[in-house]
C-alpha cells in the first residue's frame, strides 16, 4: 500500500482533452493541465484586443477572448474564450487552462492537434480527476462523487453524489478514524505507564467509546441497502403468466405504449425496460415474458431472460389473472420459490374490470396468509388510471421501507465503500468482544489499528496503485 495522496506531488506531462460530450454542439470546452499548459496556450492564443492579456500574462481565474491558431501560427482555427486556473488552486492542483470554443467536430479536433503538436499528450480516462487526487485536491470518495454527479439522472442520485463531492462522507470517516486513534491512545497510556491501572472503570469508558464507533459504522453499513438503489436505480420486474396484463401495467405506469398488448398469450418474448423518475428516485421497470412451460424455442429463451431479470430485481410485481383460476396454485408455488430466494414481492390481482376479480381477491387473501412471509396485495385494471398511481405510490413506499432515507447520516452508495465499512465494523466488534473476554489490551489495540487502516483505504490515504487505476479508468475522458 502506498500513500499517493501527496500535495507536493506533480506530474510531468501536460495533458489535454475535450471535457464536453462528443458530437456537435453550440460550444465545447477543451482542458489543458500541466506545467507547460501556459507556454502552449501562449503560442496558440492571440488576444482579440489590448483589453485582453496573453496566456502567460493572464492573472489567475480570469478570462480572455481571442483567436486560436494552428501550431504554425498561420491559420486561425476559431475565436475562443480562454480561462486560466493557477496551481495549486485549480481542479487538478496544476496550472490549468480551459478553452471554450465552438462545438463542431473540426474545431475541436484542430485545437487538440495544435496543442499536441506543441508537446501536450492526450488525457486518459479520468486523468484530470486522478491528478486532483494525486495532488491532494480530492480524496477517493470525492473523486467517485464527481463521476456520480456526471452520471446522475435523478435528484436523489444528484444529492448523494453531491454529499460525496462536498467531502461529507470523507469527514464522517475521518471522525471515526480519529475516535479509533483516541481509543488506542487511551489503551497505550494504560500499557506504557504502570500508574494508569487497567481498572474496570477505564475499560468501561473505552468500551463506551467503542460502542459509539460501532453505532456510527453500523448506520453507514445499513444505509447501503437504499444507497445502492439510489445510485443504480430501483429495479422493478413485472412477472406472471402469459396474458395476465403485465405489458398493460408497464404501459400505464410509463405513460406510453412501450410494450405490445394483444389477447394472444406469449406476445412478449423478450424483456422490455423503461425508466421513470418517481419523486427524485430513478426506477427501472421491466416487463417479462410470461412464465409457463413451452416447447417454443424463442419463448423458452424469453422465459430464461425473465428469470435473469427477476434474479437482479429489487422488487417483483407478480400479477394474477381472474381468467386462470386453475393455475392460481401453480402461481403460488412460483411465489414460494421466489420467497425462498429472498426476493421482495408484491402481488397484483389483475383485470379488476372482470366479473371474477372479487373471487381472485378473496382467494389471494386466504392463501397468502398461509405463506411464511407477509405479502401486500394490490388491484389493477388497465382501464383505471388510479390503479397505476397507487402502484407508483407503493413502489415509493417499498423504497422508503428499506431504511431512513431522510435521515441526516451519510448514505453509502458504492459497493467498495460498503465492503470496507463492513470489514471495519467486524474488526471493531471483535475488539468489543475482546474487552468482554478481558483479552490483553495490546491485542485489542492491534484490532483497532487494523480497523483504522481499513478506513484509510476508503478515502485513499493508504491505497494501492491497482485500486487507483480501477477507479479512475471508469471515468470519462476529459474529467
Amino acid at each position: 500500500m502506498n500513500n499517493l495522496n501527496n500535495k507536493t506531488q506533480t506530474t510531468a506531462a501536460t495533458i489535454a482533452a475535450v471535457s464536453t460530450p462528443a458530437g456537435v454542439s453550440g460550444l465545447a470546452v477543451i482542458r489543458l493541465s500541466g506545467k507547460e499548459s501556459g507556454r502552449i496556450c501562449d503560442h496558440l492564443f492571440k488576444p482579440l484586443s489590448k483589453r485582453f492579456k496573453t496566456a502567460l500574462e493572464m492573472k489567475p481565474y480570469t478570462v480572455g477572448v481571442g483567436y486560436w491558431y494552428d501550431s504554425e501560427q498561420c491559420n486561425i482555427i476559431d475565436q475562443v474564450v480562454l480561462t486560466y486556473f493557477a496551481a495549486p488552486n485549480s481542479y487538478t492542483g496544476e496550472d490549468l487552462y480551459e478553452i471554450s470554443c465552438h462545438g463542431g467536430h473540426y474545431v475541436k479536433q484542430a485545437i487538440l492537434e495544435s496543442v499536441f503538436a506543441l508537446g501536450a499528450v492526450p488525457a486518459g480516462p479520468g486523468e484530470f480527476s486522478r491528478r486532483a487526487f494525486i495532488n491532494g485536491k480530492l480524496d477517493l470518495t470525492e473523486a467517485e462523487g464527481v463521476m456520480d454527479m456526471i452520471s446522475a439522472e435523478s435528484s436523489r442520485q444528484n444529492q448523494v453524489a453531491l454529499q460525496q463531492l462536498r467531502g461529507m462522507l470523507a469527514k464522517e470517516i475521518q471522525d471515526v478514524r480519529k475516535n479509533l486513534y483516541q481509543i488506542m491512545a487511551q489503551i497505550e497510556m494504560i500499557i506504557e505507564f504502570p500508574e494508569n491501572e487497567d481498572t474496570p472503570e477505564q475499560r468501561a469508558d473505552i468500551l463506551s467509546a467503542l460502542n459509539q464507533v460501532d453505532r456510527t459504522l453500523n448506520s453507514a453499513v445499513a444505509s447501503f441497502t437504499q444507497g445502492r438503489i439510489v445510485r443504480e436505480g430501483l429495479h422493478v420486474v413485472i412477472a406472471g403468466r402469459p396474458n395476465v396484463g403485465k405489458s398493460s401495467l408497464l404501459n400505464l405506469i410509463v405513460g406510453e405504449e412501450k410494450a405490445i398488448v394483444t389477447a394472444i398469450p406469449g406476445t412478449t418474448r423478450d424483456i422490455i425496460e423503461a425508466q421513470i423518475v418517481l419523486q427524485g428516485l430513478s426506477v427501472v421497470i421491466t416487463d417479462t415474458a410470461g412464465l409457463r412451460a413451452t416447447d417454443d424455442i424463442v419463448e423458452k429463451e424469453g422465459i430464461e431472460r425473465a428469470y435473469q431479470a427477476i434474479e437482479k430485481s429489487d422488487l417483483i410485481i407478480y400479477i394474477f389473472s381472474p381468467e386462470n383460476e386453475e393455475l392460481w396454485f401453480e402461481d403460488l408455488k412460483e411465489i414460494k420459490s421466489l420467497l425462498e430466494q429472498n426476493k421482495k414481492i408484491v402481488l397484483i390481482a389483475g383485470k379488476q374490470d372482470l366479473p371474477d376479480h372479487q373471487k381472485l381477491s378473496a382467494w389471494l387473501n386466504q392463501h397468502v396468509s398461509t405463506l411464511d412471509h407477509k405479502l401486500d396485495i394490490l388491484d389493477f385494471s388497465k382501464f383505471k388510471d388510479q390503479n397505476a398511481e397507487s402502484i407508483k405510490k407503493y413502489i415509493l413506499y417499498f423504497f422508503e421501507s428499506l431504511g431512513d432515507s431522510e435521515g441526516d447520516s451519510i448514505m453509502i452508495t458504492h459497493l467498495r465503500h460498503h465492503r470496507i465499512l463492513q470489514k471495519t465494523l467486524e474488526q471493531v466488534r471483535q475488539a468489543e468482544q475482546a474487552f468482554e473476554l478481558e483479552i490483553p489490551l495490546d491485542l485489542i489495540s492491534g484490532l483497532l489499528q487494523a480497523a483504522a487502516e481499513e478506513l484509510a483505504e476508503l478515502t485513499g490515504d493508504q491505497v494501492s496503485e491497482e485500486l487507483i487505476e480501477t477507479i479512475f479508468s471508469a471515468f470519462c475522458v476529459g474529467k
